[in-house]
């Protein structure tokens, strides 16, 4: 259900961008306005990114497979990475083509003609990406999230493009649209470092969250009367899949019954605190952890510890 749910705002996503892209250029050529054409080259990034994103929902949907055993959750975060390569490309045209209207002093013919574009886009970019960080957040996905970010920037800049237009067409000030196309520039690179960013930290297998590792810590202090300590804990985020690992050590004494037992409900507990959560823990007795060597006892330095008493 929630896959189907990111599928139809990507393909929302795809619809309304080609709608816009194809409408801003068509009009920024006719109009001459360059700060138009380069809010419709934005767009044009933004279908490239829904496109982007409806394939990596599709991708990392996928179960895991014989090549692929965690799954295919990365998909989303390193097509989040070409995403941002991408809109910095894309920059370089209209920063060369802003310099060669401020150089010329070429002017915009029919600045109405843009107001209008721009009054739609920004109407329909701030309407769609509200609806696309809505669904992002209710799945937890990163390409959705990416993707309305792309749409919201758009939706800004169209207003600031508008603003500026409306000036134009009053004072004859055409130095404007250029600056208003650089300033432009400027939204779209922050927003390719900041798509960037998140995607390599995914990519890196940076840990969660403190919130989130926090809300881990939780649960382990909720069932710490039945187990020695927890060391090791990792965590990782790979798409919208959180993957948590960790050392439990339990009194010798404890069944194979009560262990197996005792995990269940942590794990039960790690999933009602996080979403899509897939949860590892390596079992250890009393006895085997105290006979670790110095190296691996470093290592199994607790983060929960409760204090017990031998019969």
């Amino acid at each position: 259900m929630l896959q189907e749910r990111q599928q139809r705002a990507a393909a929302l996503s795809v619809i309304v961008t080609v709608s816009l892209s194809a409408m801003e250029l068509s009009v920024g050529f006719w109009s001459g306005a360059v700060s138009v054409v380069a809010n419709g080259v934005q767009s044009a990034i933004d279908l490239m990114a829904a496109l982007t994103a409806w394939f990596a929902i599709r991708q990392s949907a996928k179960p895991p497979d014989a090549d692929h055993r965690y799954g295919h959750g990365k998909f989303e975060s390193l097509l989040g990475a070409v995403q941002a390569l991408l809109i910095w490309a894309a920059c370089g045209f209209i920063v060369a083509e802003a310099i060669r209207k401020l150089l010329k002093g070429a002017g915009v013919a029919y600045p109405l003609a843009g107001i209008a574009v721009m009054a739609v886009s920004v109407i329909v970019g701030f309407a769609v990406s509200q609806h696309l960080f809505m669904v992002a957040r209710q799945t937890d996905s990163l390409a959705l999230e990416a993707d309305a970010w792309h749409l919201r920037a758009d939706a800004l800049a169209a207003l600031m493009v508008l603003i500026g237009l409306a000036v134009l067409s009053g004072t004859d000030w055409h130095f404007l649209d250029p600056l208003l196309a650089l300033a432009v520039v400027t939204l779209i690179v922050k927003a390719g470092f900041d798509l960037l960013r998140q995607a390599t930290t995914h990519l890196l297998d940076t840990a969660l969250p403190p919130d989130e590792e926090a809300a881990i810590e939780g649960v382990l202090c909720a069932h710490a009367p039945q187990f020695i300590n927890v060391h090791r804990l990792r965590t990782r985020r790979a798409g919208a899949k959180r993957y948590i690992d960790l050392h439990l050590v339990v009194r010798d004494d404890m069944t194979v019954d009560e262990a197996h037992r005792l995990c269940d409900a942590i794990e039960t507990g790690i999933h009602k605190a996080l979403s899509d959560a897939d949860v590892t823990i390596h079992v250890e007795s009393e006895s085997a952890f105290k006979s670790q060597g110095e190296e691996d006892k470093a290592l199994g330095q607790p983060i929960i510890r409760r204090e017990t008493k031998h019969r």
